[in-house]
């Protein structure tokens, strides 16, 4: 045991030596703080409420026991969560091996030789002899980071991870809002399907109506066929809603990765609130700093500043050390005898001479990369600003419109009450009350779609604003 322990010297001195040299000086330039026209503004123009933002899982203020169950399980099972989640696992095993080069290499190598020599070629007596050599050795190399360039690796290898952990939240994100808008198309779907249905049931009876005054010579052939156009005209749009209803539970069902005819149970889309409060938007400085697709931006910027620094390294000298401790005999039994120990220390350096400048190219491209990766992160910066206001302001104006759609509405209820109380009455017959109806119906179902706007609107607001991204921090499904 005390001459096997001469043999980890060398390669334990090497270890020290990485310990006390972890890292020399990096090349890299510092990040500075990046402009953003408007980033110093204290408000958003669209904002009615200046108010502080507060996260929540938005989502929730629907009040909708099935619409939350659908969101937990689009981003339980949803094909993009595991992906996205498969990746962020891989960066995490990619930054463990950009980090293993900071210190030694060390491997161990036994091997035992036996070979036979004739000697008969040699000799005219002939005869042979037979040679065993037996050998264990430990060996340690190691690259002196003088220059910062595998510090700067393992930065970058980093870095990469965090911009995945913000790919994955903008994932997340997408996934929160896209089930909400389908599931809210779908519930409006299938209450325009009960509408529709209604719409056709009386024209039906209008046509039926109208035919018996037309033989009747009561009426004329124009009201006749305007009767019959529009029931054609009901049963259509009845068709294409079913269509656009099945279309939709299909997407949700492939957005969960379900099969693609499994029942989605919706709550009735009057359920739905019909209006919503008004969104605190913030400081436009804090979404910034919120939005995941924005701070990715900001980290592929520092990215691309290690890359700066790699690149300046390998313009200089690589340093490496190697050390072999062990031991070498032609007898197995005295291997590990003092007598048989053996070792090596190398250094070496290695100075790049000539490349036709690509080295310095590589300079030259790193920091073009960076003037990109700035101007991204502007773009980037400035499109959520655009993406806010946008949002805001639709929201505030889909809101008027469907404050006055509902006093509309409401018009057209009274004409349908009146017309129902002339025809009880029998001052009028069946057609004008009819004809009430089919229209309280047809602007019910605008009404509706304006409704659904605003629920879209508010999707597009939460995606904007970067809400419920909290509920992304322990991701179902991911694996610890």
């Amino acid at each position: 045991m005390k001459n096997t322990a001469h043999l980890i010297k060398i390669p334990l001195a090497l270890l020290v030596i990485s310990g006390i040299f972890p890292a020399g000086c990096s090349l890299a330039p510092s990040p500075e703080k990046i402009k953003v026209p408007g980033a110093r503004s204290t408000t958003f123009q669209g904002d009615k409420s200046k108010k502080k933002f507060i996260g929540t899982t938005w989502w929730r203020e629907f009040h909708d026991k099935n619409l939350n169950r659908q969101v937990e399980d689009v981003l339980k099972n949803a094909p993009d969560a595991h992906a996205v989640l498969a990746r962020l696992a891989a960066f995490r095993e990619q930054a463990k091996i950009a980090g293993a080069p900071l210190l030694p290499t060390v491997s161990i190598d036994a091997n035992g030789t036996r070979s036979k020599t004739n000697l008969g070629t040699f000799l005219p007596q002939g005869g042979s002899f037979t040679n065993s050599s037996f050998g264990l050795q430990l060996s340690a190399s190691y690259e002196l980071d003088v220059w910062g360039k595998l510090r700067n690796s393992e930065k970058a290898a980093r870095v990469s991870l965090l911009e995945a952990e913000e790919n994955r939240d903008v994932v997340f994100q997408t996934l929160e809002a896209n089930t909400v808008d389908l599931y809210a198309q779908l519930s409006e779907a299938r209450r325009e399907i009960s509408l529709r249905k209604e719409a056709v049931d009386a024209a039906k009876s209008l046509e039926k109506s109208v035919r018996a005054a037309y033989l009747a010579g009561t009426i004329s052939s124009e009201l006749f066929l305007n009767a019959r156009q529009q029931l054609a005209a009901q049963k259509q749009a009845l068709s294409l809603t079913r269509t656009r209803a099945t279309a939709l539970e299909m997407s949700l069902n492939a957005l969960a990765g379900r099969e693609i005819h499994t029942p989605i149970v919706t709550t009735a889309f009057e359920h739905f609130p019909s209006r919503l409060a008004p969104v605190p938007a913030g400081l436009p400085a804090e979404l910034l700093n919120r939005r995941p697709d924005v701070r990715s931006a900001g980290l592929k910027v520092q990215a691309a500043l290690l890359q700066v620094g790699i690149a300046r390294a390998a313009l200089l000298p690589s340093i490496s050390l190697t050390a072999q401790k062990g031991y070498k005999s032609n007898d197995l039994s005295n291997l590990v005898d003092s007598g048989s120990s053996v070792w090596t220390l190398t250094g070496g350096i290695v100075q790049p001479l000539f490349n036709r400048g690509a080295k310095r190219a590589a300079v030259r491209q790193a920091h073009r990369n960076v003037e990109a990766a700035i101007a991204d992160y502007k773009k980037t910066a400035l499109n959520a600003f655009k993406e806010v206001e946008t949002a805001l302001s639709s929201f505030a104006d889909t809101g008027e419109r469907l404050e006055l759609e509902t006093e509309t509405l409401n018009s057209e209820k009274i004409k349908e009450a009146q017309a129902k109380a002339a025809y009880l009455s029998g001052t009028v017959g069946i057609q004008p009350f009819i004809t009430a109806h089919i229209a309280y119906l047809n602007r019910l179902i605008v009404r509706n779609q304006l409704a659904l706007s605003m629920i879209q609107n508010r999707v597009r607001l939460a995606t904007a604003l970067g809400d419920g991204l909290y509920s992304t921090q322990k991701n179902p499904g991911e694996s610890k």
